[in-house]
């Protein structure tokens, strides 16, 4: 038996969403993770010397190595099965996140901050496979949706447990804290979790017909068609619509904190529920896009078109909310500004997870990586360019502004995407 549960809960509730129950956590960990270097990154700049530029570099270094490794994890994922993939990347994760409170100078910053993206990689095509091996298609939205939804509710969490965490103990012990999370995550994944529904002890027969009702579960070890992969215009136009996706987010999850602090000249506890209002908006968000965009599925007999209206008008949302941010001068205005564009981005991004799972097919979790790696590229961009737009302006205005024409650039970008048209014919 996998877990010491009662009778009635085992029963009761499907064995899939105890183990959504699990990948939910780990995406929630995630974002504390990410979120708790911006909530530190005052009392570290102050302490360590370091600039404004300098710490642009150490939060958009992390998507270099990411970005590097994102796609070859992927196809890690898909050749070898997530459970065992998904326990190291949390596990290694963990420990840099831990160290980062011993550091002491900009290059260790910088060198662990690459080490943790490499860790990272695969996080995401891992959960986007676990959907794939145990949801059917038309709950794969919701599910995804669901794992977005945490990860927003981790990155909400985090700077005010952050806050509390440094003005306790300090932000070197907050790092501390945090990755000793994960650790407990990896021991419970590992005991409760199978790549193959048939293989869990814990599975009932119920939870085998679900299953079994897949049309198309992945074959392990199957090879890449890469030369199909890099000739699909499908493919291209989701990596460069989820392009988008980070250059905003980033802003968000890197420089939030700063931006109510330096430039609206609030006080760093308020700064930091401030800065978690976008996001916990957004993870109810997350839930509304990936289930909306399943009922559209069922209701209008298209998988292209269910997915797409969601994923364009979320994204038309987004480019809005953060052109009309850049544009305002109280801060409460650009706080709601910055929650409506959250709301746009996470509409759109469980639907964008379900478009590459459904489009790869057995390679979903290759195909969610190309995709991802876009996302690397921006979210390196992104904290650099608000860094030095900052520095010559003293204002993140034309930041946000820019993020908007972005933004809206990816909504036209959902016009050429069909999950209908699978990679695999």
């Amino acid at each position: 038996m996998a877990f010491a549960l009662p009778t009635l809960y085992r029963t009761a509730i499907p064995f899939r969403n105890r183990i959504l129950t699990l990948i939910a956590l780990a995406s929630a960990i995630t974002y504390l993770d990410r979120v708790c270097l911006s909530a530190a990154a005052p009392a570290m700049m102050a302490e360590l010397g370091l600039s404004n530029l300098q710490m642009g570099y150490v939060f958009g270094v992390f998507s270099i190595s990411y970005g590097i490794f994102e796609i070859p994890m992927g196809y890690v994922v898909d050749r070898f099965g997530p459970r065992g993939i998904l326990t190291r990347i949390v596990a290694c994760w963990s420990v840099f996140t831990a160290v980062t409170g011993a550091l002491s100078g900009y290059g260790s910053l910088l060198a662990v901050r690459l080490a943790f993206g490499a860790a990272e990689a695969g996080a995401f095509p891992a959960f986007a496979r676990v959907i794939r091996n145990w949801f059917q298609v038309s709950d794969r939205g919701k599910a995804t949706g669901v794992i977005w939804m945490a990860a927003r509710i981790g990155g909400a969490l985090a700077p005010p447990v952050a806050m509390l965490l440094i003005g306790s103990v300090g932000w070197r012990l907050s790092f501390v804290v945090f990755g000793a999370v994960g650790a407990i995550w990896c021991a419970a994944f590992w005991r409760g979790y199978r790549d193959e529904p048939a293989r869990h002890p814990a599975a009932t027969a119920s939870d085998l017909a679900y299953a079994r009702g897949n049309s198309a579960l992945p074959k392990m070890g199957e090879s890449v068609p890469w030369n199909r992969m890099l000739l699909s215009g499908n493919l291209w136009a989701l990596f460069w619509m989820y392009f988008a996706t980070s250059y905003g987010f980033w802003f968000l999850l890197t420089w939030l904190p700063t931006y109510l602090i330096r430039q609206h000249h609030m006080p760093a506890q308020r700064a930091s529920l401030y800065a978690a209002l976008p996001l916990a908006v957004g993870s109810i968000s997350c839930l509304a896009g990936g289930s909306l965009s399943d009922l559209l599925v069922r209701q209008l007999g298209s998988l292209r078109w269910g997915r797409r209206v969601v994923g364009l008008g979320g994204y038309l949302l987004s480019g809005i909310g953060f052109a009309v941010a850049g544009c305002m001068r109280e801060p409460g205005a650009a706080i709601a500004s910055l929650i409506v564009a959250e709301v746009g981005i996470d509409l759109a991004t469980p639907v964008a997870w379900t478009a590459a799972v459904e489009i790869g097919g057995s390679l979903g979790g290759t195909v969610a990586a190309f995709m991802n790696s876009s996302s690397s590229i921006s979210a390196f961009i992104s904290p650099i360019a608000a860094a030095w737009i900052f520095t010559r302006f003293q204002s993140f205005n034309a930041m946000l502004v820019s993020a908007g024409l972005v933004y809206l650039t990816a909504a036209l970008l959902w016009l050429k995407i069909d999950p209908g048209r699978p990679l695999e014919p």
